[in-house]
């Protein structure tokens, strides 16, 4: 079986895999929604809100050595993103936990660059690894305002046909969604021709314990958000896309269907 398609019993990123991993603290994408800054910075106080989007290498991850292989997927990274800061660190990670056989899931809002780079060094390795990119709207402004430090939509596409050109798994997490159902089933009209594995779908999780900083605009979009997330849309969603074969439902979305008692 397909290591990356196995079912797996856990919620959040324990959907997709058994075990983490990371190489650094914080994130310059900055994306408002974001649990690993809530964590680092709300729940445990280990980081102070504006030194968040610094990036900081822990160097003992990127030397650790790896000298067998994991028993299921590893996820890398989850509390960060491959930004031009780690790509140098990533690039010697990643090949010393491919070297030992694991199978990776990268999961990333791309940059062009940093794809180019990874799929230029990772070459030999392509069938261990599944790349996730994370592309939550095909408008460029909804973009900016939730992930201000990410690349555009745009940026995320190229990189999603580039990854599949060079000869790699691919996969797309609509996760967070944010908008409605329109902004979903764009997504998904636009990634499906390149995706070779499953496209996710998922609702923005504990926007009120998660979203602290709230620009007008922000908080604007965070009352459209809950009412086009809202038990109704979510099952128009569903019914709109549950037909496509790619498509997987997170699950914040698979709760909703239970509850309202539509077969899934």
């Amino acid at each position: 079986m397909d290591p990356f398609t196995r079912e797996r019993a856990g919620t959040g990123v324990d959907e997709w895999a058994k075990h983490r991993y990371n190489i650094g603290r914080g994130c310059s994408h900055n994306c408002a929604y974001c649990y690993a800054r809530a964590d680092a910075v709300d729940r445990w106080k280990r980081i102070r809100p504006e030194d968040w989007t610094t990036e900081r290498i822990n160097q003992a991850a990127v030397d650790k050595r790896w000298y067998s292989k994991a028993d299921d997927v590893i996820m890398f990274p989850t509390t960060h993103d491959i930004t031009s800061i780690y790509l140098e660190s990533a690039v010697i990670a990643l090949s010393r936990m491919l070297a030992a056989g694991n199978d990776v899931l990268i999961v990333s809002k791309p940059h062009l660059d940093c794809i180019e780079r990874l799929c230029a060094e990772l070459t030999d390795y392509r069938r261990q690894i599944l790349f996730r990119f994370t592309i939550g709207s095909m408008d460029a402004d909804t973009c900016a305002l939730w992930e201000p430090g990410a690349p555009p939509p745009e940026e995320r596409i190229k990189s999603l046909l580039f990854a599949r050109a060079a000869g790699f798994n691919t996969s797309v997490s609509i996760e967070p969604n944010l908008g409605g159902v329109l902004n979903a089933v764009s997504v998904v009209e636009a990634v499906d021709i390149y995706v070779t594995h499953d496209i996710w779908i998922g609702k923005m999780n504990k926007i009120d314990q998660r979203v602290k900083e709230q620009s007008p605009e922000l908080a604007e979009a965070i009352a459209r958000l809950k009412v086009a997330q809202n038990d109704t849309n979510t099952m128009l969603l569903y019914h709109c896309l549950r037909q496509n074969p790619k498509v997987a439902w997170k699950d914040s979305i698979r709760e909703v269907v239970a509850r309202c008692s539509v077969p899934q």
